[in-house]
């Protein structure tokens, strides 16, 4: 099957077929690209500086 073929049966589709179609070949041809979102590295901790850190912030003595 070659392209001219593809585009004769196309051509006879329906309005609503043919945005289907066009919607699928685009998604197909450019494929969205999800940016990936760089980690926010965590600072180093210790238990103790974590413990101390929730003490301080929520005031427990």
């Amino acid at each position: 099957m070659d392209a001219n073929v593809v585009y004769s049966v196309a051509k006879a589709l329906p309005k609503e077929e043919l945005d289907r179609l066009y919607r699928m070949l685009k998604s197909e041809l450019y494929p969205v690209k999800k940016e990936s979102k760089a980690k926010e590295i965590a600072p180093d901790f210790t238990d103790e500086d974590a413990l101390e850190y929730l003490f301080k912030t929520l005031k427990i003595e």
